[in-house]
């Protein structure tokens, strides 16, 4: 067969499998503003498979093997959460019609671009990549971006730039998909167990990212945490152009850090390597919650410092980047309390949700707990209890399965119930926003946390009993 850029050469319509995320629905966008006919399919309907049918692309809800015989592709492109057993893929295969990872595509759309910034990292990536896209649209440098998740400042997970100068983009690692990126400057903002249901050990995880620094293109910049020890394991061997940031150490550096109701403020500096004076860029102040951004703005500006942007440039965009969808992102109010959601799906970034909550000053925290994966669940089980534990009380509905099924690991949320104290089942959406009601009160903070559509629980309760509303639903 035949490999993507081949194929691409010759392609006239292409197939997108899962078409409704937020990555496949701009890959495909952008698909159709290169010249392509575009068709794709997905298991059910949201906004932006609504969107893509105003746009004429043909999209049809419900996976079977008739899609693929009746939009005749060139070829297929398909995301990672696409099981061998579908059967829209099983007839591609049968077909004989090139079939590729969403990355793959993501790769090639990217090599078409003069500059490209790639943000990886176990956590922080969408905040991160939303943050460096509006340090270029604030400089006016019409940025294209492709997002894991909702850009407030561009109301988009992506925008297409008028031309293919420069792209940002998110580098994920999940089945090592980010070896198919070749970016210009590389962030990696840290390195942790994630996805342990693939990589088995955190050594497999550091190689993963050290094979990964191979990818930045000769004459690129790899920006990464100089605080991170498994960032340090990964650097082994490393002998690229370099930039790190953090609070005490690198390059890039926050000194003077305050809180203002949980908003970070900090005196940003730049470290030469020669142990010249550092220089003061300017006082940043961030209109997001939580220590954990006064790194990725580091990071962020590290970015902009390499690709030419002025210090205004910089502090101006970072004062104007307002958040990402689902990232502590409030709903609304019941009670007096703040319902809110949150993108975490890890033990790790549960910390930095709580930290955060704290932060900000709330009475109590009620953590909506969606277990993601049955694999995760499991190997994870032990760090999920210990944070889970540390807030006032948790609500579990059933484990969200994504790509798997529970035969293999037999798991169940009520498993994760019996370990903690604090914890009551929860059978759906409904029950949870009932229960909000009931417990809410004044100074609470309830938060859905999961990368699955626990967010749906979060919008139930503000559809029932939202008092002030933060998000149009």
């Amino acid at each position: 067969m035949n490999d993507i850029k081949t194929t691409l050469q010759t392609a006239k319509k292409l197939h997108f499998m899962g078409i409704g995320g937020s990555s496949m629905s701009s890959l495909a966008q952008i698909a159709l503003r290169r010249g392509y006919t575009v068709s794709g399919s997905d298991m059910q309907t949201n906004k932006a498979t609504e969107q893509l049918k105003k746009m004429g692309i043909s999209v049809r809800i419900g996976q079977v093997a008739d899609n693929i015989d009746l939009e005749k592709p060139d070829a297929v492109i398909m995301t990672d959460a696409i099981a061998p057993t579908n059967p829209e893929r099983l007839r591609t295969e049968e077909l004989q019609i090139p079939l590729y990872r969403r990355a793959e595509f993501l790769g090639e759309i990217l090599d078409g671009y003069q500059t490209t910034v790639g943000i990886a990292g176990t956590h922080g990536k969408t905040t991160t990549s939303s943050m460096v896209t509006a340090l270029f649209l604030s400089a006016k440098k019409d940025p294209s971006a492709i997002i894991g998740g909702h850009m407030n400042l561009i109301g988009a997970s992506y925008r297409l730039g008028a031309k293919e100068d420069l792209c940002i983009f998110e580098s994920c690692e999940f089945k090592e998909s980010f070896r198919f990126f070749r970016p210009d400057v590389s962030i990696i903002l840290n390195v942790g167990e994630d996805h342990m249901e693939y990589f088995k050990t955190l050594d497999n995880v550091i190689l993963a990212f050290r094979n990964y620094l191979k990818n930045i293109k000769p004459g690129g910049t790899l920006i990464t945490n100089a605080e991170d020890e498994n960032v340090k394991k990964m650097l082994e061997g490393y002998d690229g152009n370099l930039l790190l940031f953090g609070l005490n150490n690198g390059h890039f550096r926050a000194e003077n850090i305050t809180l203002n109701q949980g908003l970070p403020s900090f005196d940003l500096y730049y470290h030469p390597e020669n142990n010249e004076k550092k220089e003061y860029f300017g006082r940043v102040n961030l209109s997001v919650p939580g220590r954990h951004n006064v790194l990725n703005a580091l990071a962020s500006a590290a970015a902009g410092y390499t690709l030419g942007l002025t210090r205004e440039e910089i502090l101006r965009g970072l004062a104007a980047y307002n958040g990402a969808g689902r990232r502590f992102e409030y709903h609304c109010t019941v009670n007096g309390a703040i319902v809110a959601d949150d993108y975490g799906h890890h033990p790790d970034a549960y910390k930095v949700t709580f930290k955060t909550a704290r932060d900000l000053g709330f009475r109590r925290i009620i953590a909506i707990h969606q277990p993601h994966t049955f694999s995760r669940t499991k190997m994870l089980m032990d760090e999920f209890v210990e944070v889970l534990s540390t807030v006032d009380k948790v609500l579990i509905p059933p484990i969200y399965p994504a790509r798997e099924t529970n035969d293999e690991y037999n798991i169940y949320a009520q498993d994760v119930v019996a370990r903690l104290n604090n914890a009551e089942f929860m059978e759906d959406f409904e029950h949870i926003a009932d229960r909000i009601k009931e417990l809410a009160q004044p100074g609470d903070l309830f938060i859905t946390l999961g990368c699955g559509d626990i967010n749906k629980a979060a919008i139930l309760t503000a559809k029932k009993y939202g008092e002030k509303k933060f998000l149009a639903e």
